[in-house]
């Protein structure tokens, strides 16, 4: 808990009114944590969103619903907003996932209690979790990877099914792709493990898949056949893999960046999975290379190389440069699931493997006293260890949105056009829809959808863009027939009003809406466009 504190510090200075230095994915997520208050109080279709991209709406399933952490957050939701229980989520999804770790290596794995603390420690704030801790909660909470792991390996019976497939539900409403490379790197390493005598497990397997699948088939339907469904995952997201000498580069969270040898890439810290370090891949190889014969160490070595081979991507790159050799991951990645995968994050499963091996070659090691003991564990781990996150001030809600002076303009089945348009360096119009409970329904919004909005397409980030947003995108002079297009397009979304910040970075926007539209009227922190009599009927 004080390693999570030390790390979330400069958030939790001031709770709510901090956001990291990209807040766009954390804005994200603070309106899904407000979306799971919501529904619990009043109700509604939890895997269809209407409160943005009207009319159509969002396919909850198909994006980052997280419900598995939202839901039992809600009452923190209710009492003091998504800020606050988005900043608790992350020391909680920190400190869950090393104890978890802690639990499984000092129960099932060894017999020392400061060795299972090391490796609870690598489990619960390798870059694999940190780096997602103030973007993506639901990536960070991996509480349930070791007891899911404890669960299949230690199955006996068909009954033992039953607590398998609870937990599976929970981590499929929690993260889907979490649980995917959970259940692939489970098969390797049983495959590594028992080889082909998997007899024992089976019936367990059948009972807990039975189950999982009759619970999870609706939303599952909804996922993969409902309204924004998609095939394939959003382009620019999928090319994300491990550069070939990243894993001996430090994450850009870590205490030693600063003396990496290669320049962590890519930029988000979130995608560096598999960023450990020299020292500590150094001395695992070492480790591993002394107790081959040791079967479960050779098993979890495997697993652990063959999914770092795996968050290669398609493309091996060297320095960021590619090399035009294909990656094992080209092999994998058409196939259905593995096509809507970040390769890196294949990397998870390099920590999952290596955290058991650190827990092993702490209690196998002898060491002459205990003080060299913690020295050389503290040389191999803090020069990955985290850093606090950077953070900056939270901008503060327009009195126009918080004071709810919009409610006298927009009716329940209207929506609300916030400029610039919804995207990940552009979050205003999440933020400030979080701001009203959600009440404030958006004509776009930040989410995944399918290309053209046709179901079954491939995925790309927002609506598909109509004459109006093309227009925002890249102002020129309009004509007669813009204005027509722009009016339906109002039509279309049902759009009461446009709102956008007196900011000068938008001017060319606010000039084109004024040419559209008529002038603007500037009230209480945001420049207005009423449009309700404007919209072609």
């Amino acid at each position: 808990m004080l390693a999570a504190l030390f790390v979330c510090g400069r958030l939790l200075a001031h709770p709510g009114q901090r956001l990291p230095y990209t807040p766009g994915d954390r804005i994200q997520a603070e309106w899904h944590l407000a979306l799971a208050a919501r529904l619990l109080g009043h109700g509604g279709n939890p895997f269809l969103l209407d409160r943005m991209n009207a009319p159509v709406g969002v396919n909850a399933m198909a994006n980052t619903m997280q419900y598995g952490l939202g839901v039992p957050l809600a009452p923190i939701t209710w009492l003091f907003g998504p800020a606050i229980a988005f900043d608790v989520l992350i020391v909680l999804a920190l400190s869950g996932t090393a104890a978890a770790w802690y639990w499984l290596l000092s129960r099932h794995v060894v017999d020392s209690r400061p060795a299972a603390w090391v490796g609870g420690l690598l489990g619960g704030f390798a870059p694999s979790v940190v780096g997602h801790v103030t973007f993506h909660p639901n990536l960070a909470a991996q509480f349930l990877v070791p007891v899911i792991a404890w669960r299949v390996v230690k199955m006996r019976h068909a009954r033992d099914g039953i607590a398998l497939a609870a937990l599976v539900v929970w981590q499929v409403f929690i993260n889907e792709e979490t649980l995917f490379i959970t259940a692939l790197a489970l098969g390797v390493f049983l495959l590594a493990w028992r080889g082909l005598r998997w007899r024992a497990l089976l019936p367990g397997l059948g009972v807990a898949a039975a189950i999982s699948l009759v619970v999870l088939a609706y939303p599952l339907w909804w996922q993969f056949f409902g309204t924004g469904a998609y095939r394939g995952g959003e382009h620019q997201m999928t090319t994300f893999h491990t550069d070939l000498l990243g894993v001996g580069s430090f994450s850009r969270t870590s205490v030693a960046v600063r003396w990496s040898e290669f320049p962590p890439a890519p930029g988000f810290s979130a995608e560096q999975h598999a960023h450990l370090g020299w020292p500590l891949m150094l001395a695992a190889l070492t480790f591993v290379g002394w107790q081959w014969r040791d079967r479960l160490i050779r098993s979890l070595a495997i697993t652990g190389a063959v999914f770092l081979v795996l968050s290669f991507g398609t493309e091996l790159t060297i320095r960021g440069r590619a090399t035009g050799i294909p990656g094992p991951y080209a092999l994998l990645a058409h196939l259905p699931l593995f096509d809507t995968l970040l390769p890196t994050r294949m990397g998870e499963a390099l920590t999952w493997s290596l955290a058991p091996i650190a827990a092993l070659a702490v209690a196998r090691c002898r060491f002459p006293s205990r003080i060299l003991a913690v020295g050389l564990v503290a040389a191999l781990l803090v020069p990955a260890a985290p850093t606090p996150t950077p953070v900056i001030d939270r901008p503060a809600i327009p009195a126009f949105v918080s004071s709810g002076a919009w409610r006298g303009y927009v009716d329940a089945d209207d929506s609300v056009l916030v400029v610039p348009l919804a995207d990940f360096d552009h979050w205003t119009a999440l933020s400030w829809s979080t701001a009203t409970g959600l009440d404030m329904r958006l004509s776009h919004g930040y989410f995944l959808g399918p290309e053209g909005g046709v179901t079954g397409h491939h995925a790309v980030v927002g609506p598909p863009a109509r004459s109006l947003d093309r227009l925002l995108r890249a102002p020129r002079p309009v004509t007669d027939a813009d204005r027509s297009a722009a009016r339906a397009d109002l039509a279309y979304w049902h759009t009461a009003i446009i709102i956008s910040l007196p900011d000068q970075a938008f001017a060319a926007q606010h000039a084109l809406l004024d040419d559209l539209f008529g002038p603007s009227r500037p009230i209480e922190g945001v420049r207005l466009w009423d449009v309700r009599a404007l919209r072609l009927n």
